[in-house]
């Protein structure tokens, strides 16, 4: 009697699974101009404009736009950790997006970590953008 070799695939290993969701979120938020302009160029043009406009020394050689930088980070950060976050969570669940993705033998978690990578990876670019500018 001969058997048949199984023909049952392997499940991809978890930190695979993670690292392909999280480009997919990438891609998702890069194809989104208004979500990218926004994200990483506001923070942008808020440091330009206030910089341009309150131009002088606030003591001990800190300028305005140095003091600035730190809350225009904080307002990047949180533009693109809490705004894009929430935003993008709920449109996927309004637009049934989330619950395709429940279908799926995807674990839940890698959506998660697809959202968190995403956010990282968007935040230190807005804050290498900034400290560029």
């Amino acid at each position: 009697m001969v058997t048949a070799p199984s023909t049952a695939t392997k499940l991809p290993a978890l930190a695979r699974v993670y690292r392909v969701r999280a480009g997919v979120e990438l891609k998702e938020f890069f194809r989104q101009r208004e979500s990218v302009v926004f994200t990483l160029m506001f923070p942008v043009i808020l440091l330009v404009v206030f910089g341009a406009v309150l131009d002088y020394e606030i003591g001990g050689g800190v300028t305005f736009t140095q003091y600035f930088m730190a809350g225009v980070i904080a307002a990047g950060i949180l533009g693109a950790s809490l705004q894009n976050m929430a935003i993008g969570i709920a449109t996927e669940r309004s637009d049934g997006t989330l619950k395709n993705l429940a279908g799926t033998p995807m674990p839940k978690s890698a959506y998660f970590v697809g959202k968190i990578a995403q956010v990282v990876a968007v935040t230190v670019a807005t804050i290498v953008i900034l400290l560029v500018v």
